[in-house]
């Protein structure tokens, strides 16, 4: 999700990167009907950040910006919910805002999760409309310790939660009504 919009020049070129990572088909799936999102997804670099934008934001991200990682965790009596929130300060006054959710009860998304709790480097893989890559750009990750102590409060939230009353996507949905960007 973005909170920010923009005035695009659809004609403009932007390269392509030199070794661009297509996605793998239930991504492309998933991304296809939506403007933006963001989500982690395990590479055999470790769990990256990927960002579907339109080509003109993209394009601004390019070069040295600031980017601030946020990690939030929600108790909610139906799903913990962990939140992400990635800032880029490619325009100070109006920075790009992005924010993925985690689901801790999908192993896949609690094993992504986990693997940013050892990783130094975030690697951030951006898509364009036509889901093509654009950009690659690696963070600094130093919340290693912060995100340990997310995933260890998150799973003992969700040992609490009977079966029956889970739903995260009830959850996720109180959280996002609850939060900004």
């Amino acid at each position: 999700m973005n909170k920010r919009e923009r005035e695009a020049d659809d004609h403009d070129s932007m390269p392509v990167p030199l070794s661009p990572s297509p996605l793998p088909p239930e991504l492309v799936d998933f991304l296809k009907d939506r403007p933006f999102a963001c989500l982690t997804h395990g590479t055999d670099q470790g769990t990256a950040l990927v960002v579907k934008a339109p080509r003109h934001e993209i394009r601004s991200l390019a070069g040295r910006v600031p980017v601030h990682l946020r990690y939030e965790l929600y108790d909610d009596p139906a799903a913990p919910v962990v939140r992400m929130v990635v800032r880029i300060h490619d325009q100070p006054e109006h920075p790009l805002a992005l924010e993925t959710f985690i689901n801790v009860e999908d192993p896949q998304q609690r094993d992504d999760l986990a693997a940013l709790a050892n990783q130094d480097r975030l690697l951030m893989l951006f898509y364009d409309e036509g889901l093509a890559h654009r950009l690659t750009k690696t963070v600094p990750h130093t919340q290693n310790a912060l995100v340990t102590q997310i995933l260890d409060q998150a799973n003992s939230l969700l040992a609490g939660i009977p079966r029956e009353r889970f739903d995260f996507d009830a959850a996720k949905r109180r959280v996002m009504e609850t939060t900004s960007l």
